[in-house]
């Protein structure tokens, strides 16, 4: 397929809002409109525009929404728009260059004198902890990188204070870590121009997709993009915000939209729908109406998405819900997940969503975890039979303590309580339906969507959704996945 080809495919408000010329875009897009379509294609513009050899840079903020638009971009423009220096990255990548030239600068001086860094998503991956309420806080003082101990409102698996700054000086952090760092050297005396000339001498177009999703560092660095003279391209959906809990602050982003100027294009057209009443639907919530929508059976739908995952393994052993909950902190639960791993493999093809988090917790890399999954699969075998949930529990400690050096804890109720939902779904006698969260459903399509909502929530869509209240947009974003149908299945709650 040519360039032309792919532009063809194109409508004219997709056109219009990838080929804009303004310097300065915000181009906010309704679900199912072809907002990565159009990121991708406003890439490849910037990208094969004029001779200037500044990189042109897209970022995200979580790596699969960037491997999605990195692979648009490939497929639309061919390998040669990623040559170097052009990239698409998550912007924790961005973070962590710029951190880099300021090591190299000296306006920031790390421990040993490190310059390069190797960044790890949590110190866990590295450093054992203890139960403790004591938090290693990564600071920066007088210019120098240091930890130090400061109380946490509640206990936690943490490392000790000492063991962080010893890895530090070893040049190793957190993402979290770099944030924090380059966050407050923008408040010392010269960073802030450093900064700005780094983005002029580097880049000279910046596109960033789902805006809204971002913190107040983000939005800094987007200003400072701004300051220094790049195009910069925002692209979202204030609707489709849910990343308050990380620290996203989407209501700044009109003010940075106004302040800096920015020119606004809409994508109003969804190609999703397949239904009028769908895309009815999806107007109606858009516009603040209330509504109650019909029931339905898990057992029908395509996907079940709730609020919290808690709903999913309470509704019906039917549903497979790919977490227990929103995290793997622990060990005993980072061990069932990799059972529940093996379990979603076996059902949906794919790996339970907090798969990489869980091994993370355990110590356990790749080849390990490839070492490991016979004996985890004869255990799914076991659930799926008649040995003994205690039995089990057991010998999936056994297991998990072959790879991993992390200390099991004592057996409680719900530990045994994972396993034994585990072993409703496994006897179920009919199809299982996958369950998820809305975040994890954000950006994802299915035919038939049901929607697992407590009275409250059927409540709150009685009287109509606001875009300034998270849950509200977390309901969005769960009412507007189906092609054709939604349904709500009630809960308890």
């Amino acid at each position: 397929m040519t360039r032309a080809d792919t532009a063809s495919a194109l409508t004219r408000a997709q056109l219009t809002a990838a080929g804009t010329p303004r310097r300065r875009l915000y181009i906010e897009a309704a679900p199912g409109s072809g907002k990565t379509t159009v990121a991708a294609q406003r890439f490849g513009v910037q990208r094969f525009h004029g001779r200037d050899q500044r990189a042109v840079l897209a970022v995200s903020f979580t790596r699969s929404a960037t491997a999605e638009l990195r692979d648009r971009v490939l497929t639309r423009w061919g390998r040669a728009a990623l040559d170097w220096p052009h990239r698409i990255v998550t912007l924790d990548t961005i973070v962590c260059d710029l951190l880099t030239h300021l090591l190299h600068t000296e306006l920031v001086r790390w421990p040993a004198g490190h310059r390069q860094l190797t960044v790890l998503d949590q110190w866990r991956v590295l450093l054992s902890g203890t139960w403790t309420d004591k938090e290693p806080t990564v600071v920066l003082e007088s210019g120098r990188v240091l930890a130090r101990a400061a109380r946490h409102a509640k206990k936690a698996h943490r490392p000790s204070t000492a063991d962080v700054n010893a890895a530090l000086a070893k040049g190793y952090c957190t993402h979290q870590n770099a944030r924090h760092i380059l966050e407050s050297a923008l408040s010392t005396t010269g960073v802030h121009d450093a900064v700005l000339a780094r983005f002029a001498a580097t880049a000279r177009a910046l596109i960033v997709d789902e805006v809204f999703d971002a913190n107040a560092l983000d939005l800094t660095l987007v200003r400072l993009a701004t300051e220094a003279g790049l195009e910069v391209t925002l692209v979202g959906d204030p609707w489709q915000a849910l990343y308050a809990w990380r620290g996203a602050v989407p209501e700044k982003v009109p003010n940075l939209v106004r302040e800096a100027d920015f020119v606004q294009r809409d994508l109003h057209t969804s190609f999703r729908w397949r239904s009028t009443h769908q895309a009815r639907l999806a107007d109606h919530l858009r516009t603040g109406q209330g509504l109650t929508l019909p029931q339905g059976q898990a057992k029908a739908v395509d996907v079940l998405i709730a609020l919290q995952w808690k709903y999913l393994w309470e509704v019906d052993s039917d549903v497979l819900p790919l977490a227990f909950k929103s995290a793997t902190g622990n060990v005993q639960e980072a061990a069932c997940t990799l059972l529940l791993s093996e379990i979603t493999q076996r059902a949906f093809a794919e790996n339970a969503t907090f798969h990489g988090d869980a091994l993370t917790t355990l110590g356990i890399d790749h080849e390990a975890w490839k070492r490991l999954r016979p004996s985890l699969q004869s255990l799914v075998d076991g659930l799926a039979g008649a040995s003994a949930i205690a039995d089990i529990w057991a010998s999936l400690n056994t297991v998990i303590a072959r790879e991993s050096n992390r200390p099991t804890p004592r057996r409680h109720s719900t530990h045994t309580e994972r396993l034994e939902n585990l072993r409703a779904r496994l006897h179920s006698t009919s199809r299982l339906v996958p369950g998820l969260t809305a975040h994890q459903a954000k950006g994802r399509e299915w035919d038939i969507v049901g929607v697992c909502l407590t009275g409250a929530e059927q409540q709150i869509l009685r009287q109509g959704l606001r875009s300034d209240h998270e849950d509200h947009r977390k309901l969005y974003v769960a009412l507007t996945r189906a092609r054709d149908t939604t349904t709500v299945i009630p809960v308890d709650g």
